[in-house]
Order: C-alpha cells, then sequence, then structure tokens
C-alpha cells in the first residue's frame, strides 16, 4: 500500500493545481491510517499572472505560497480562519476524484466516525439509509431500540426534510455518502440538547415536526431470539469494533438454548470495517478458506483468510452444521457483501432477498494534525470466487441473492416482513419444522 509520506505528497499536489481556496499549510499525518469497507467549493480563477508560474514550468509549493501570500496581502474582502481554508482546500484536492467513498472528514465528523466504530455516539439513535430518496432527502432505514429516536415515534422509511429548520435536501444525488455525512453532522451534537426534525410520512397527510433530545447512544449492534422451531435470528446493524464479540454472545446464548437453524439479517447494514467483517464472516466459513481479496494499487492481492479461532459455534462442527439464511436488501452494502458475498460463494448458506447495495472499494481513513482526516479508497475487494461487485456508473453491482425476495416499503410499514417469514418458511422445511395449529401440542418431524 501507497505510504502515508507518498500518498499525501500526491493529495498536495494535486491540490495546489487544482483548489483555489487554500491555508497555512496542509496539516501532518500523524498515525497509520485505518482501513474501512465506506467535494468541496466551487472553483474561481482571476486573470492575474504570477511571475514563474508559467503553466510548463509550475512548482506546486512555490504556487501555493505565492497565491497564499498574494490573498492575504491583496484579497480585498475577509478571509475565513486558517482551517476553514485548509479543509477547503483539502476538499479541493478531492473534489477531481468524482469518488463519492473518498472525502474530508473534519473534526467533527471524524470524531462521529470513531465513536460509531467504538459503537458509542451522541444523537438520537436513528439508523439512515445509505441512498437518498429520488428528490435527494435522507430517510431513516430503523429507529434503534431503547434510542431517543424510537422513544420519539420514529419510524422506518420516514424522510428527513429539515434538521433546525435547516433543509437537508442533496442538490448533488450522485454522491450520497457526503450528503448523508452533513446530515448526521446536523443531528449529532451535545448531550441533553434538542434537535427538531422536519419529518414526512407515507400516510400522513402534511409533514411534521419531532422534538428530540440528544442522548448518549450505545450502538445496540446485534440483536438476537428465537422464532418457531428453534430457529435463531441475529440482527447484525454494522461492522464495528464490538460486532464479532457480541455476534458470538448471541450465537452461544442461542446455542443454549437448542438453536437448529439461523437467520442472519444483514438488511440495511452499510459496512463498516474490514476487519470485523473477515471475524464475523469466519464465524460462518469452513476453515483455510478465502473470506475476501483485497486488490490494492498496482494489482498486488492481499487474501483474507478465514480465522479458524472463531470456530467455536455449530456452524463449523463436522456433522454439527445447521442451515443458514442470511438476509439482504439495497441497503446491505460494503462489509455486509463481504460476509454475504463469502456466504454464498462457498455455500456456506443461502443468501435471500434482493441485490446489495454495490459497494466493492476499500478506504483507508488517515488521522490529520487538528482532529480532521481523510477517509481515501486505497483498494477493491473479490468475492473469494473473485468478483467485483462495486457498482459501476452503469448502477449494476451488488451480490445477487440465492433467492430472489422482493419487500415493499408498504411492507415495512405495516411491519409485514414477508423476507423473514420466507427465510423462516425455508428452514422450517430443512429442520422438518412443522407449526402447530393453534392449541395443538408442538410436533417436530424427524429430520430431513
Amino acid at each position: 500500500m501507497m505510504s502515508q509520506q507518498r500518498l499525501f505528497s500526491t493529495l498536495l499536489t494535486v491540490g495546489l493545481l487544482t483548489s483555489f481556496a487554500m491555508g497555512l499549510g496542509f496539516p501532518e499525518v500523524l498515525s497509520k491510517g485505518k482501513q474501512i469497507a465506506q467535494g468541496g467549493l466551487p472553483e474561481t480563477y482571476g486573470s492575474q499572472r504570477f511571475a514563474g508560474g508559467e503553466k510548463d514550468n509550475l512548482e506546486p509549493l512555490n504556487s501555493y505560497y505565492r497565491t497564499l501570500g498574494y490573498l492575504k496581502d491583496k484579497y480585498f474582502g475577509d478571509l475565513d480562519s486558517d482551517a476553514k481554508l485548509t479543509y477547503a482546500a483539502i476538499r479541493g484536492v478531492l473534489r477531481p476524484l468524482d469518488d463519492p467513498y473518498t472525502r474530508f472528514l473534519d473534526p467533527e465528523l471524524y470524531k462521529d466516525m470513531q465513536e460509531k466504530n467504538r459503537g458509542e455516539f451522541v444523537g438520537i439513535g436513528a439508523q439512515l439509509e445509505p441512498d437518498l430518496t429520488k428528490d435527494g432527502y435522507v430517510r431513516i432505514h430503523k429507529p434503534l431500540k431503547g434510542t431517543p429516536a424510537a422513544a420519539a415515534g420514529l419510524k422506518p422509511f420516514d424522510v428527513i426534510l429539515k434538521v433546525d429548520g435547516i433543509s437537508t435536501q442533496g442538490k448533488d444525488t450522485d454522491d450520497p455518502q457526503k450528503h448523508v455525512d452533513k446530515v448526521v453532522k446536523l443531528i449529532r451534537g451535545k448531550p441533553d440538547t434538542p434537535v427538531r426534525l422536519t419529518i414526512r410520512r407515507r400516510a400522513t397527510p402534511k409533514p411534521f415536526d419531532v422534538k428530540i433530545v440528544r442522548e448518549p447512544v450505545e450502538f445496540e449492534i446485534v440483536e438476537s431470539r428465537m422464532l418457531d422451531g428453534k430457529v435463531g435470528l441475529v440482527w447484525l446493524g454494522e461492522f464495528n469494533e464490538l460486532s464479532d464479540t457480541k455476534m458470538d454472545r448471541a450465537l452461544t446464548q442461542l446455542e443454549q438454548q437448542g438453536m437448529r437453524a439461523l437467520i442472519l439479517d444483514l438488511r440495511g447494514n452499510p459496512g463498516g470495517t474490514l476487519d470485523a467483517a473477515q471475524e464475523v464472516a469466519s464465524r460462518f466459513l469452513p476453515r483455510g478458506k478465502n473470506v475476501v481479496i483485497i486488490v490494492e494499487r498496482g494489482g498486488d492481492p492481499e487474501i483474507r483468510k478465514v480465522l479458524e479461532s472463531k470456530h467455536n459455534h455449530i456452524f463449523n462442527r463436522p456433522g454439527h452444521q445447521i442451515p443458514l439464511v442470511v438476509l439482504v436488501n439495497r441497503t446491505s452494502a460494503s462489509a455486509s457483501e463481504i460476509v454475504s458475498g463469502a456466504i454464498k460463494d462457498l455455500h456456506a448458506g443461502i443468501i435471500m432477498g434482493t441485490t446489495t447495495y454495490g459497494k466493492g472499494l476499500v478506504q483507508t481513513v488517515v488521522p490529520l494534525r487538528g482532529g480532521s482526516a481523510i477517509a481515501i479508497t486505497t483498494a477493491k475487494y473479490l468475492t473469494p470466487n473473485g468478483n467485483d461487485i462495486n457498482k459501476g456508473k452503469d448502477r449494476r453491482g451488488g451480490i445477487t441473492p440465492d433467492m430472489v425476495v422482493e419487500a415493499t416499503d408498504e411492507d415495512w410499514i405495516k411491519q409485514n416482513d414477508v423476507q423473514l417469514k420466507k427465510a423462516l418458511e425455508l428452514l422450517h422445511e430443512k429442520i422438518g419444522y412443522h407449526k402447530p395449529a393453534t392449541g395443538a401440542p408442538s410436533q417436530v418431524s424427524r429430520r430431513r
């Protein structure tokens, strides 16, 4: 992988050639970047020609300092703070890349990302969808249990029109990640402070306001329960530092209750860290197999294999494997696609639902001085069979389910989970369970 010094030098050079708004200098890289499996200002050019600035002899650093000095000495108007000018310059560096996943994180956004990776943050506790609505707004995927969002009555598919009176409509719907980040920044804040959301809801004639008090939220990323016929259900909301530990705990509890089959629900899971994806996937895959193939610049592959230390459940014990169904939908992205893609390729379970989001790129988060960071696409990943699932300009990509089961918005609103019902029906057939009639004693036929 490209060194941080070389990477930053390249960014600086490109930025000096493409950005107009610049500060005193770019912050120095502080520590090794972390991989995650997840714009700029309009440019203005004047007619002033600087000495020594001929196109063929452009010296980036020299031109940068000349531009900065000229601005500070001659600009007719007020200049922003050095920090704001620097942030604008970095955004200008990244804008020509036309990559929604390579982006600048100001100190507040970077702090939010770190908190999210640790499984805790200050906010309202609503999981947002990675895509925007057709008219450019952010939509709630689901409010998390026990959070201010749930207590306020927010529902799946509620559309956020405004935050504290500020419109959340995105003008550039081709860059949804950047816009979702902006809305998250508006919603987050200090503990015990109110935020007012203007909500558009289906079957409600007019938009309405909801006032919610921000609280420290522990993102309950794993929920589990036992369904009829001893079929376990585990919902995983994100891949962060706590995901594998909580997944391990949930599987242990279900096994202690006699689990005979499992549904792993990755619907709405936007992804997270590459390490967490490898850990979680390893719990369901055979030893010695590939989980994911990372292809870096230059084409050198890095193969992430199954971690045998995760083989402490019945999915990997010879003669004791149990049926597995993985539920996915169009908002299952990134690390979710690593897990579901590996399970599909290695025939470790059945993928059910609708085609996933199609994010097959890996970002490295590089912290910068001053508390900000840049997330830079440094590689792409392939499934174990070598499939590239990244969504291109033709909008095609993602993991295609083994069994396609569509669910409408109306199904979600009415809490009619047709995908979960189909998964349960399939697993009941595999384990030979027949749901008893009301009032009749339970009968379980022999396993087929």
